[in-house]
């Protein structure tokens, strides 16, 4: 019978290797071999000397393309056995059959009359080996050995697959990068802009105010027309602000999330980056589930904070997949911090499906998901675990079918930093603070004019050129303060320090440096040295203020020797 299966089981007397099976096969899974071959002689002996191994075995002969393509298209097979010339086709064409379908099946041709020449044309196909029927004594040594090269090949398949994914991964990390940074001047111009108009808008309010009182009704109606017009233009600007923070808040997250610092670790703010997760999850998450927060008094923990973030996405996300659409106000994903031994623990429970018992032993595993392939390509959970793992964490998973699941993310707690609580705010503009001159050396001209905005009523000189600056400080131009841009074409703001310290040391320390991220090893390293303040773009006006506001006023430095000076700027008293 051509299409029969036949289990061949081991006989009693081969219980130890003879054809390089391991005793360890006896444990395994059951060896599936589809069998090419229309002679029914052939096809014993080839089952015989299976039968010699002491690994069960699954047989299934066939005869045709046809049958061929059906035991191809119906069952699994660990590997394929074909003689080399049938009746109906041969074994170049049942092994086209084969990586028709994509699979990568040992494929061993086993042939009595074939040539040297025919052999060569078999392995050029890619036929993975070739032997003679007088050699069957072999036949179990080679499935053995092509079974470990098909499994290593299948493994470096999926670290392929992975490295791909990386790749992936950092050109969309590059380009948040870029999108990141693009956006962040132009932004800085409108949030200043819409302040200036907001504090504008609310002078005009405030002198129409002060015109009331016996007028002319036509004259009082204009009035009051424009007092109308000042209130619409404050509610706009109050819109337009919030919708503008709100860029701001996803500009700042996409910094965090496409830092390339894989390997530096430091404290890290568990709340602020949980909170940066929610928000880029915030589509997959507000259809399915209401959020709960259960955030402890706990201490910061010692990660890097980009991979952190890109670990806590993928589980938030996960949680929200395992929810269906359309019942937010029937589940929750919950997420506690709390401290767990000398560490601290970020938990992420969802009311979802909830996984098998028998699957959680496998949900690190690569390529593993339990849902459909299109919504996942089970990498979340395996790449997230080798993150937590390179940070000397743990990850743990407790699951529940049809309940829900708990995500327990383990980490050393930073050994400096304070317990996160409250933020530390900035303190609000002093009104008598005293008139700075301030130079601001911006390469975007339109951020340079918002910043002399913000900083009215300080005196503001703006210069787009570091070269600029340093020349009139050196020509004896008297700056009490100087706000500097950190990534510039010409010089680089930690360039423009260096400079600015060799001539004016006592000036070196009154730079507050703005910056729309810190990616570099180097520049990390400098920001870490200096006592300078530095401000993410875009920048918070009330922040930048308050701190050019408190800034002390520098002494001032004796003009160079020789060849003209400027006439220095001074500070009223």
């Amino acid at each position: 019978m051509p299409h029969a299966f036949a289990i061949l089981r081991p006989a009693d007397e081969f219980n130890v290797d003879r054809n390089g099976m391991s005793e360890g096969n006896r444990t395994r899974q059951p060896l599936r071999v589809l069998l090419v071959e229309d002679d029914a002689n052939a096809a014993a002996l080839v089952r015989g000397e299976l039968r010699r191994g002491d690994r069960e075995v699954i047989c299934r002969r066939v005869e045709t393309p046809a049958q061929m393509t059906a035991a191809l298209d119906q069952d699994g097979w660990d590997v394929v056995v074909s003689t080399y010339a049938l009746s109906a086709f041969n074994a170049l064409e049942a092994f086209s059959l084969v990586r028709e379908r994509n699979l990568d099946l040992p494929f061993i041709v086993v042939s009595g009359d074939v040539g040297e020449d025919v052999a060569v044309e078999a392995m050029r196909a890619g036929v993975h080996h070739v032997l003679n029927k007088g050699q069957l004594r072999r036949l179990a040594a080679a499935i053995d050995r092509e079974l470990r090269e098909a499994a290593i090949r299948a493994e470096r398949r999926k670290i392929q697959e992975q490295l791909v994914i990386s790749d992936r991964m950092a050109s969309v990390g590059t380009l948040a990068t870029g999108v990141a940074h693009e956006i962040n001047n132009p932004l800085a111009v409108v949030l200043g802009s819409l302040q200036t108009i907001a504090k504008e808008a609310q002078l005009i309010a405030r002198g129409l105010d002060t015109l009331e009182g016996d007028l002319p009704p036509a004259v009082a109606a204009r009035i009051a027309r424009l007092q109308s017009a000042a209130a619409s233009l404050g509610d706009a600007t109050r819109d337009a602000d919030e919708a503008g923070e709100r860029v701001r808040t996803l500009v700042r997250d996409l910094r965090v999330f496409a830092r390339s610092d894989a390997e530096v670790r430091e404290p890290v703010d568990l709340h602020r980056v949980l909170e940066s997760s929610l928000r880029m999850a915030r589509n997959e998450v507000r259809h399915r589930a209401r959020v709960v927060r259960q955030f402890g008094d706990v201490p910061r923990a010692y990660a890097n904070e980009a991979r952190l973030g890109q670990v806590f996405l993928n589980l938030i996300a996960n949680a929200a997949q395992a929810i269906p659409d359309g019942r937010a106000d029937q589940n929750t994903i919950t997420i506690t911090t709390r401290r767990f031994d000398d560490r601290v623990a970020v938990e992420i429970t969802d009311t979802g499906r909830g996984v098998a018992p028998e699957a959680l032993p496998s949900i690190f595993d690569a390529f593993f998901t339990t849902k459909e392939t299109e919504v996942r390509a089970g990498l979340g959970l395996s790449i997230s675990h080798r993150i937590v793992t390179a940070m000397n964490g743990e990850i743990q998973v407790e699951s529940k079918l049809d309940v829900g699941t708990t995500v327990r993310v383990i980490l050393p707690r930073a050994r400096t930093g304070r317990t996160l609580g409250t933020p530390i705010l900035p303190s609000p503009l002093a009104a008598a603070a005293p008139v700075r001159s301030v130079l601001v050396l911006e390469d975007d001209p339109a951020v340079g004019r918002t910043f002399q905005r913000i900083l009215l009523p300080h005196r503001v000189t703006v210069v787009t050129r570091a070269r600029e600056a340093l020349a009139r400080i050196g020509g004896g131009e008297h700056f009490d303060v100087i706000v500097s841009d950190v990534m510039m074409p010409e010089m680089t703001g930690i360039d423009f320090h260096a400079r600015l310290r060799a001539i004016r040391p006592d000036l070196a320390d009154h730079v507050i440096f703005v910056s729309g991220g810190v990616f570099s090893p180097s520049a990390r390293e400098f920001f870490a040295r200096i006592p300078n303040p530095r401000l993410d773009k875009p920048i918070d006006a009330v922040l930048l203020r308050s701190l050019v506001d408190a800034a002390p006023v520098p002494a001032r430095a004796d003009p160079p020797r020789g060849g003209a000076t400027a006439q220095p700027i001074s500070t009223p008293k």
